[in-house]
């Protein structure tokens, strides 16, 4: 009897390990370059007041991707195609090209934050950027899936180099409890807009693509839906885990010296009188980590997507000969970011800010379609949302445009 248990959780085990990857991977990279600082200044201006965000941040992300996951399952078809075939090309068109627009300022901040380590260190990014830029394109361009796979599951354990930074801060324990189990909402514009742009960066138009195209890619099954969830469940957890720890270490260095900050830079810098070296390279390779992730899946999201409206090849295993549109995507993304990141006088923040504000408005358009498109009986089946999921999804995705506008409300008009 025992052995038949431990044969049956050994098969359960071998199966989420065949379908692990999309629902971690998309979820750790929302830890990008911008979401590195917009959680160092939420620890650094307010110490351990938002760490209970993170737990609805945690339900909202889940809910979302779990319904990419159950679309790109259910169907074998990413989100762009879908979008294409029940609600028309020009709409499609249109949606996708501010899906561009959106992504591609995240790509640039992302190789931003590439460029911001080199300065850290003071190596001229004319060498640093080209270099990691280059390395990135040869990996998808000539890797497998699996092997592409792989190295962002390494990117993503390597995020634990922030747990260690939290715990190197020595944080104020019962200060933190407080933070994470009793709700703060002082009325005041800047909380405020950083508590919005706390979850302004974790959900994100491009993670919605990606998570169901990567699930399409991998070839997973119907039958395997169950690990399919929990793989998000565990992408959803990972994300905001490692967000914790990076709001708690500025929160025990930053937050008690009365320090503000602009960037993640800013903290890395500040982290090394603080706590000495070790700290302040944890930090800047945190961020390497983190920047590297991003562009290469915020790249293939936005390849996908486009790929997908237009009816072509996108595989991450096809040969640039066979999917020629989709690696061309990824290499323009990648060169263009870095010329522009090359150049002098980079408006980065104004970028950050117009590509949140951009993916508030769009957002909000995509989860309503994915509603659309997840509550057809004949595309779904049985797989289709119940009551309750429906009333949690509609939940989750008012308070989210109730969000967005409060933080376009913040950013423009107040």
């Amino acid at each position: 009897m025992i052995f038949k248990h431990l044969n049956y959780w050994k098969v359960r085990l071998l199966i989420f390990l065949s379908v692990v990857g999309p629902g971690i991977i998309t979820g750790t990279a929302d830890n990008d370059a911008g979401g590195v600082t917009t959680y160092s200044i939420a620890g650094a201006h307010f110490g351990y007041q938002m760490l209970w965000i993170l737990i609805l941040i945690t339900l909202m992300l889940y809910v979302t991707q779990e319904m990419g996951m159950r679309l790109g399952v259910v169907t074998g078809k990413g989100l762009g195609d879908l979008i294409r075939e029940k609600l028309g090309l020009r709409f499609a068109l249109i949606l996708i090209g501010l899906v561009f627009i959106a992504n591609f300022s995240n790509i640039l901040a992302d190789v931003a934050g590439i460029a911001a380590v080199a300065d850290i260190y003071g190596i001229p990014r004319l060498i640093f950027v080209p270099i990691f830029m280059l390395l990135l394109w040869y990996v998808i361009l000539k890797g497998s899936f699996n092997f592409v796979q792989n190295i962002f599951l390494t990117s993503c354990v390597l995020f634990f180099c922030y747990i260690v930074n939290g715990f190197l801060a020595r944080p104020d324990i019962p200060a933190m409890l407080r933070g994470s189990l009793v709700p703060s909402l002082p009325m005041n514009r800047d909380f405020l807009f950083t508590a919005t742009a706390l979850i302004g960066t974790t959900l994100t138009v491009w993670g919605q693509f990606f998570v169901q195209s990567y699930f399409v890619d991998k070839g997973v099954q119907k039958k395997h839906i169950r690990s399919a969830r929990l793989d998000v469940f565990f992408g959803a957890f990972w994300t905001d885990f490692v967000a914790y720890f990076i709001i708690i270490s500025a929160a025990a260095t930053l937050y008690v010296k009365g320090i503000r900050i602009n960037s993640a830079v800013d903290a890395a810098m500040v982290l090394g009188p603080l706590l000495g070296a070790f700290a302040k390279h944890l930090f800047a390779w945190g961020l390497l980590n983190a920047s590297l992730l991003g562009v290469c899946v915020i790249t293939m999201g936005t390849a996908y997507a486009i790929t997908e409206v237009l009816g072509t090849e996108r595989k991450v295993d096809a040969a640039f000969k066979d999917a020629p549109l989709f690696y061309s995507i990824i290499g323009f993304c990648f060169f263009i970011c870095t010329l522009l990141v090359l150049m002098p006088g980079l408006p980065i923040i104004f970028i950050l800010t117009a590509s949140q504000a951009l993916n508030t408005i769009i957002l909000p358009v995509i989860f309503i379609v994915i509603l659309k498109l997840i509550n057809d009986k004949k595309l779904m089946g049985i797989n289709a949302n119940g009551l309750v999921f429906n009333f949690i999804s509609w939940i989750t995705i008012a308070s989210f445009t109730a969000i967005s506008f409060l933080m376009l409300y913040f950013t423009f008009l107040k």
